[in-house]
C-alpha cells in the first residue's frame, strides 16, 4: 500500500502447497527440498509466470497510474539460470509494464557469488524489471550492497518494522535505512505492518510502501481480484 496515499500499490507472489492429503504445507518446508534437487528451477519458473499473467489481468481490469506491481521471490538456482531471457520472453508474452514486475532477491543470495550475481542483476535491469533487495538489515553487508548492485527497492525486515515503538533502537534502524535510501533515491517497503501505529509511524518518516496483515490476508488469485475490486476505484 502506498502510504502517502493509502492506496492498493501491489502484491508479492508467495507460493504455498495445497497438498490433497496434509492440506497447507508451508515454503519452509517443501522450497529447501526444492532447492536440493534443482526442482527449484522450474517451480521458481512456475511462480514468476504465474504472477506476471495474474498481474496483466489486474492491470487490464483496474488500471490506474503508475500500474500496480508485483513482486517475485528470487532463488539461488534462479541467477544460475538463464533468468534474463526468461524474464524477457516473460514480458513479451504478458505485455506488462516492465517496471509493474518487481524481483526480490536476498543479501545470502548475492553474497554467495557477489560478481556472477552483480552480472545477472545487471542484465536483468536492462530487461526493465525493478530489482528489490529483500530482508535489509539482516545481514551484514547491506550498505556496500546497494553501491555494488543496480537495485531499485529496499524491502525493511519485519523484525525492524514490528519492534517500533518498543524498541527505540530500532526506530532508530528504520528511519537510518529511509534516509539512506531517500538520498539514493530508492523506493522503500516495511514489511510486517500488523497495526495503525506501525503504518502511522512509517508513513510520518516518510516510507514508501507498507505490507502487512494490516492491509489484508494472504488471497489466492480469484479473491485478490475481488479484494482490489473493493479496493480501487
Amino acid at each position: 500500500v502506498d502510504l502517502s496515499s493509502g492506496r492498493l500499490a501491489g502484491f508479492e507472489a508467495l507460493i504455498r502447497w495445497q497438498h490433497p492429503e496434509r492440506g497447507m504445507i508451508s515454503p519452509d518446508e517443501f522450497v529447501p527440498l526444492a532447492e536440493r534437487t534443482g526442482l527449484i528451477i522450474e517451480l521458481g519458473a512456475f511462480v514468476l509466470e504465474r504472477a506476471a499473467h495474474d498481474l496483466a489481468t489486474w492491470q487490464k481490469d483496474f488500471p490506474q497510474e503508475p500500474p500496480m506491481f508485483s513482486s517475485v521471490n528470487v532463488s539461488s538456482r534462479q541467477l544460475l539460470d538463464d533468468l534474463p531471457g526468461a524474464v524477457s520472453d516473460l514480458l513479451q508474452k504478458t505485455e506488462i509494464p516492465p517496471s509493474s514486475l518487481r524481483l526480490e532477491v536476498t543479501e545470502s543470495l548475492v553474497m554467495d557469488d557477489p560478481e556472477r550475481a552483480a552480472a545477472i542483476l545487471s542484465a536483468l535491469k536492462k530487461t526493465g524489471v525493478k530489482l528489490a533487495l529483500d530482508d535489509f538489515g539482516t545481514g551484514y553487508s547491506s550498505l556496500s550492497y546497494l553501491q555494488q548492485f543496480p537495485f531499485d527497492v529496499v524491502k525493511i525486515d519485519k523484525s525492524f518494522v514490528q519492534a517500533m515503538g518498543s524498541d527505540g533502537d530500532q526506530d532508530a534502524i528504520v528511519r537510518s535505512v529511509l534516509t539512506l535510501a531517500q538520498d539514493l533515491k530508492l523506493d522503500v517497503v516495511a514489511e510486517g505492518v500488523e497495526d495503525d501505529a506501525a503504518r502511522a509511524s512509517l508513513q510520518a518518516l516518510g516510507c514508501t510502501y507498507g505490507q502487512g496483515y494490516f492491509f489484508g490476508q494472504p488471497l489466492d488469485a480469484d479473491e485478490a481480484h475481488d479484494f482490489i475490486a473493493r479496493h480501487t476505484g
